[in-house]
């Protein structure tokens, strides 16, 4: 079978994204991944015998150029000619510019299927998907339109996007039970299926090198305890609340934050304020392939984020996975994701990670009380023999061998 995924990822690719890849391709599937359709170059190579490809949208429309090729070379009436056009098109054309260049894209492939990877692709996969009259899956890795950083006016777009076109496909996936039974609620749809955001051990996984590996990094100092953020560094994931906790972490107790982001500026001027800077450690971008030989080196996880919105009130990010594979203990707010993990298999710590306080007393408290520590990591190991991608691998198989066989 071959397989067209399209996501909208024009940085790096979720994690998530290239696992379903991979497991499909291992069970003898084709799969060719577009994605990114505003990358700063295009990019055409093979991963892990995944075909990728990256395109750079010019933001223009070839209708739009076929009516200005017809018009006299004067400045301002192509000017016009594109405003008028653009205006139209925002308000009159079911299929946008930008829709249409993604469309013709998934179309220069063969498919059996299209597997779309969030709202921004559902549309033109929608019309992709009729135009070849073949299944289409609809993979949510969040409730796009409850970001909270998106205007209200573009939040009340989305959801009114996403409630048209989610009745189309053959299957809906999501992240945890907690979205999907709110995307069933809200959308009137048949509960979606859940494929957690799961990782695996890379290949080359050492916990004995780990360490070493987080330290030298960072360039951290070995007598170190550490405590570690990963992920991307931006202001509505609460990650001030750590740096300023680290006033209230032991003295040999460091923070290490892996990833990247334009608010990294902002973390090292407020370590500063604090007169923490010699304890917090940036570490830059690690492949997400890579990640776990790094996390496994630290101490505690903190996942600092807090209900700001739906999405953040029913997170179940892939850091959570990340910390339960590599057996470090995590420090979460009370989430009902978090809850439900923590009833379940006891790895989870709860505090008002609004606080930069409660949280420095509690990495404080679990720093020395060294019992206390052990069984939270040997409980990270218990969850991490269901959290793994090799269980929700199987949910995804089960999913494709539906849909082939409905097709057939």
């Amino acid at each position: 079978m071959k397989i067209v995924m399209l996501t909208p990822d024009s940085y790096m690719i979720d994690r998530r994204i290239i696992l379903e890849a991979q497991t499909l391709i291992q069970a003898g599937h084709k799969v060719i991944l577009l994605a990114g359709f505003e990358t700063p170059q295009e990019e055409h190579f093979e991963q892990d015998s995944i075909q990728i490809h990256r395109y750079c949208y010019d933001w223009d429309d070839e209708r739009l150029k076929k009516i200005r090729a017809k018009l006299p070379a004067n400045e301002r009436l192509l000017g016009l000619a594109n405003k008028i056009y653009m205006f139209l098109a925002k308000r009159f054309f079911e299929i946008s510019p930008f829709d249409r260049f993604i469309i013709a894209k998934a179309l220069e492939f063969d498919a059996d299927v299209y597997h779309i990877h969030d709202l921004p692709c559902l549309k033109a996969g929608w019309y992709a998907a009729k135009a070849r009259n073949v299944p289409l899956i609809y993979d949510a890795h969040e409730l796009y339109y409850a970001q909270s950083v998106l205007p209200r006016k573009l939040q009340k777009q989305y959801f009114a996007l996403e409630k048209k076109y989610i009745k189309y496909p053959q299957v809906v996936i999501t992240v945890n039970s907690f979205i999907a039974d709110l995307m069933a609620k809200r959308y009137q749809i048949k509960k979606p299926q859940v494929i957690m955001n799961c990782t695996e051990k890379p290949k080359n996984f050492s916990l004995e090198q780990a360490r070493q590996k987080l330290q030298e990094k960072g360039n951290i100092p070995t007598n170190y305890k550490i405590i570690l953020y990963q992920g991307w560094i931006s202001a509505e994931r609460n990650i001030e609340t750590i740096v300023e906790g680290v006033k209230w972490f032991p003295k040999d107790t460091c923070l290490a934050i892996i990833g990247y982001g334009n608010y990294e500026s902002t973390l090292r001027e407020i370590a500063k304020q604090q007169g923490v800077a010699d304890k917090v450690f940036f570490l830059g971008q690690v492949p997400s392939d890579e990640m776990l030989n790094y996390s496994a080196g630290a101490d505690v996880g903190v996942i600092p984020y807090q209900a700001i919105d739906d999405n953040h009130l029913y997170c179940s990010p892939n850091k959570f996975f990340e910390y339960v594979l590599a057996g470090v203990p995590i420090i979460a707010e009370d989430l009902p994701f978090f809850r439900l993990m923590n009833e379940k298999y006891g790895m989870v710590e709860t505090t008002n990670m609004g606080s930069p306080e409660a949280l420095g007393k509690l990495i404080s408290d679990l720093i020395n009380d060294t019992s206390r520590l052990y069984s939270l990591r040997e409980n990270c190991y218990h969850a991490s023999q269901e959290l793994n991608w090799v269980k929700e691998s199987e949910k995804l198989l089960t999913i494709y061998n539906q849909v082939i066989n409905e097709k057939t």
